[in-house]
């Protein structure tokens, strides 16, 4: 492994476990919470509602929808994960008197690029805009990709009905990625970079209330980049120096606290 790739990649940096241990630690607790989730029958469900014709664009939501939604992306670095494993915020979106939708995107694999990715957030959004068009309070989040296309979907659909991103340990200016084994596993050239990183300034006037959560236990260009990124008052930054990539998601299935505070019901 490159140093850069070392520096981008969260699972080197969770002291006295191996990459293995990390990723395994955080697969099954991804999956308990989905088991759980479809073996609870108060919950409401309505799974694999398409907003395309591909696979992967298609959106789960859970909880009854009314007048508040937090819509949810999904990490993997634009080529692995998805929808149905990023569910550890629900119980606490739900406690909070939202509904949830985890929303799926195409990958970066084969011939499609980022900027294709992008493309899915912003029609998975504008689509539960258009198929609830009475909700007036929307919250858009996500961890690590998924982050980068939450902030990437807000900005670009620029609707006043979003009021909120809450981003999990994102990852925002990719131009250190090219060459990279990250950035060689979905094509990533430098014009890609440019076009699909998230500029800061593009959030101002949109009176968004923005709130980054980022663990101690964390890739340092990471940290390094969430840092970046509220400079300026662009948002709140809130540290959690015990927590990794990993664990900032799977504590949310138990741990309600971050998820409320992002969405302003404390």
């Amino acid at each position: 492994m490159d140093e850069m790739t070392r520096l981008f990649s969260p699972s080197c940096w969770v002291p006295g476990k191996s990459r293995d241990e990390v990723m395994n630690e955080f697969f099954a607790g991804i999956r308990e919470a989905y088991d759980s989730l479809m073996s609870n029958d108060t919950i409401q469900k309505d799974l694999d509602i398409p907003y395309g014709p591909d696979e992967n664009q298609k959106v789960d939501v859970y909880g009854d929808v009314k007048d508040n939604l937090l819509i949810f992306f999904h990490g993997g670095y634009w080529v692995e994960g998805d929808r149905k494993y990023c569910l550890t915020p629900v119980p606490a979106t739900l406690d909070s008197g939202f509904a949830f939708a985890s929303m799926g995107y195409g990958l970066a694999t084969n011939d499609r690029n980022l900027s294709d990715c992008v493309s899915d957030a912003v029609k998975g959004v504008e689509f539960l805009l258009q198929k609830y068009p009475n909700i007036s309070n929307i919250y858009i989040g996500g961890h690590s990709a998924g982050a980068h296309l939450a902030f990437q979907a807000a900005v670009k659909v620029r609707n006043p009905r979003i009021k909120g991103l809450l981003l999990f340990a994102g990852v925002y200016f990719l131009e250190e990625l090219v060459g990279t084994e990250i950035g060689n596993a979905i094509n990533l050239t430098i014009d890609q970079a440019k076009l699909n990183s998230c500029d800061p300034t593009l959030s101002d006037g949109m009176f968004l209330m923005k709130t980054f959560f980022v663990g101690g236990l964390e890739a340092p260009k990471l940290i390094e980049q969430n840092v970046e990124f509220v400079k300026g008052r662009r948002g709140i930054l809130k540290q959690f120096p015990h927590l990794s990539h990993y664990t900032l998601m799977t504590q949310m299935w138990n741990d309600y606290s971050m998820i409320k505070y992002g969405l302003g019901v404390e």
